[in-house]
């Protein structure tokens, strides 16, 4: 990976990592689906102001249907399961369940690009989803019904992650990173409106939610898929998923440094679990050869 590459990755992770605490503010008060709606609006009618300013094509005619199924996978529906379940985990947990995404992705490579699941891969996946289950069970909060709701809401949200940025590579060549961004979300906003609009919480919302909305429209979604869009496009699916691995770090570092969350040592030794799963499926650990 170049520089620029890294860079925009370790920004990326540091973007989605502070979705999670941003979303502990947003959630209760707007819901679950009516976070998900204002969030995608919000940012898909910024890019869309952004591009025609400065006369960006955006593909439209050519890739509409992609770009509404791609905004219903990335963004309306992960983004509605995230938001219901922000409503009851602390930002940590969000932040360290998404890191199982590069598991679908290569669950979901393996199915539609006939990419090879070997015996290293699939023991990563059983020891990110152990991790996973530490997380949800050892962490600060008790496993009850609610939290574990939470948690599976989650890992959906994180499959739908994966499975995208498989369709991304195999059926969406060619298409613009911008229009990727701006149509995906706009789309989504649109198809999502009737409704998000009755189960949206309509209430006066403090300066505080209202700053945290904006920064996660703008920051967390329209900024944040160019980004993302524009690894997919230049390193590939597997490799731009890998942002996951560093997003726990920062989800974790906000919800401690805003929100006086803790996290512990089990739930601790979870995410690394996690960690260690996610180097193993996406090969990022070549054992040494043994000269004889």
């Amino acid at each position: 990976m170049k520089n620029a590459d890294i860079i925009r990755l370790l920004s990326l992770a540091a973007i989605w990592g502070g979705s999670y605490a941003l979303m502990r503010v947003v959630a209760p008060v707007f819901g679950g689906v009516g976070t998900m709606w204002l969030r995608i609006g919000i940012a898909g009618i910024a890019l869309l102001a952004y591009a025609k300013l400065s006369n960006t094509d955006l593909g439209f005619s050519k890739f509409w249907k992609q770009y509404l199924f791609i905004g219903l996978m990335s963004s309306a529906i992960p983004f509605s399961l995230i938001g219901f379940a922000m409503k009851t985990l602390p930002a940590g947990y969000g932040a360290m369940l998404n890191a199982t995404s590069p598991f679908f992705g290569a669950l979901f490579a393996a199915i539609i690009l006939h990419e090879r699941l070997t015996a290293i891969r699939v023991l990563g996946m059983v020891i990110g989803f152990v991790g996973v289950g530490m997380i949800v069970n050892l962490g600060p909060l008790e496993l009850t019904r609610e939290v574990a709701i939470a948690a599976g809401a989650c890992v959906l949200a994180t499959a739908s992650y994966g499975y995208i940025s498989v369709y991304i590579k195999q059926y969406v060549k060619g298409a613009p990173n911008m229009g990727l961004a701006a149509c995906t979300l706009l789309l989504a906003a649109a198809v999502t409106t009737p409704i998000a609009v009755p189960l949206t919480s309509w209430v006066m919302p403090s300066a505080m939610v209202l700053a945290c909305l904006v920064a996660l429209a703008l920051l967390c979604s329209g900024v944040a898929y160019i980004l993302y869009y524009r690894l997919i496009i230049d390193v590939g699916p597997t490799k731009a998923i890998s942002v996951t691995f560093l997003i726990p770090f920062f989800g974790v570092l906000w919800g401690a440094l805003f929100l006086d969350e803790r996290l512990t040592l089990g739930a601790s030794a979870g995410g690394a679990l996690v960690l260690i799963g996610m180097t193993l499926v996406l090969g990022l650990y070549k054992a040494k050869q043994v000269d004889h």
